[in-house]
């Protein structure tokens, strides 16, 4: 019995011309075996074996639902349905689910390509840097990548804060000469704070009045599905290989930006790239970004840390604003968002927002920040009342003698 491959090089022996023997020592089988097989024109077709798999039948949906749940390791497999009466071998179990793994590991899918100017993708990479006294200092790498042209632009920073993640947002722009439609991202918390009660994404209210100012819409991954944004995690390993790997010293952030612009302009933005087969830096020019030319930048203030006062306000220029009770007396971020709104946080996330108040001395509440305060009894403050304890009744003791002359005075 020969195998596919061994019945395919018996065929292409023969039409070259050589002898049933010569083409059995080739392949490794008996001179009558290849005349066997040189006789039918179809390859050798085998049956799986019923016999041995017989064991398995019993277990076969068990089997299905725990690899469907992302339980693929044989040895846990074999232990759980040991316990379920399985009293086969380790073998025998690995030949079955061999098939039934790769059903479900193996995930097809569909290919997707952008049009011109019409998506980008950004992410993080994550460097250390070791420092004269040895110590290991951290830097980020924001990539930003096309998804036609795969043209690209990279920041190196120390922070990975709102501010910064702006700047290098407006400074793409400029690089690449444009904002894209569509921006996609990971659910970083610059852009995501979280979800609402129906499973959607609630995005960051101070970046979304970012992408409103500069006309893109920001969109994130599924969960634990990185190949969402493919494109930009490709231009972060390119970055680490290609820049990172070439580097011996730097002498700062300054140091680190100015060389990596270069190798932008000379290496990655001029290479042929490997999926496109195309320059990107060609291909950019098709995109037609819309450009940020003439734009003031985004106006970006830092947050300033405040106190909430016992009846849940927080100042902020000359007025006052109302935050969620469960916040009193705790310290929260507050930050002005293109001059007009305002955006408290804490814990990680946004507890309130309100719109500026343009009128000094201004007082601005919401109702429902005070919903939990109005079902509770009012607390009195405690007042320190002493009590008065009641006087012990003294007896006063006498002799039996004094009792009886008393008697004897009444007789």
């Amino acid at each position: 019995m020969v195998n596919l491959d061994q019945y395919i090089e018996i065929q292409e022996l023969a039409r070259l011309g050589m002898s049933k023997t010569e083409i059995g020592h080739r392949v490794g089988v008996d001179r009558h075996t290849v005349a066997k097989y040189l006789k039918t024109l179809s390859p050798p077709a085998y049956k799986r074996c019923r016999g041995r798999p017989r064991i398995m039948e019993e277990f076969k949906d068990y089997l299905k639902t725990r690899i469907a749940q992302g339980c693929t390791n044989g040895i846990v497999l074999l232990r759980e349905i040991q316990a379920k009466g399985y009293r086969g071998g380790y073998e025998t179990l690995k030949q079955y689910i061999r098939p039934l793994r790769e059903d479900f590991t193996c995930r097809v899918e569909l290919r997707w390509e952008s049009q011109p100017g019409q998506h980008a993708q950004v992410d993080w990479g994550y460097f250390q840097a070791q420092l004269p006294d040895g110590s290991m200092m951290k830097l980020y790498a924001f990539v930003f990548t096309l998804a036609y042209s795969r043209a690209m632009y990279v920041e190196w920073t120390n922070s990975m804060d709102m501010a910064t993640f702006e700047r290098c947002h407006e400074n793409a722009f400029a690089y690449l000469g444009g904002v894209p439609k569509f921006i996609t991202y990971d659910r970083v918390k610059t852009v995501v704070i979280g979800e609402d009660e129906h499973g959607e994404v609630r995005f960051h209210p101070a970046f979304t009045d970012f992408a409103e100012y500069y006309g893109f819409i920001p969109r994130v991954c599924p969960r634990r599905w990185p190949k969402g944004k493919g494109k930009v995690e490709s231009g972060v390993k390119y970055v680490r290989r290609n820049f990172w790997a070439g580097l011996i010293s730097i002498s700062g952030i300054d140091d680190l930006n100015w060389r990596c612009r270069d190798w932008l302009a000379k290496v990655a933005n001029m290479r042929i790239h490997g999926t496109t087969g195309r320059v990107p830096l060609e291909m950019l020019r098709v995109e037609n970004l819309p450009s940020t030319a003439g734009r003031p930048a985004y106006p970006v203030e830092p947050a300033v840390l405040r106190r909430v006062s016992h009846d849940c306000l927080v100042s902020f220029r000359g007025c006052r604003y109302s935050v969620p009770s469960d916040w009193a007396n705790k310290n929260v971020w507050v930050r002005a968002v293109s001059g007009q709104r305002l955006v408290v946080s804490a814990g990680g996330q946004i507890i309130s927002e309100h719109p500026l108040e343009p009128v000094l001395k201004r007082t601005v509440l919401i109702d429902s920040h005070y919903a939990k305060l109005r079902h509770r009894s009012r607390m009195m403050p405690a007042k320190p009342i002493p009590k008065v304890e009641q006087a012990a009744v003294e007896v006063e003791h006498r002799s039996l003698s004094e009792y009886e002359s008393l008697l004897e005075v009444g007789v």
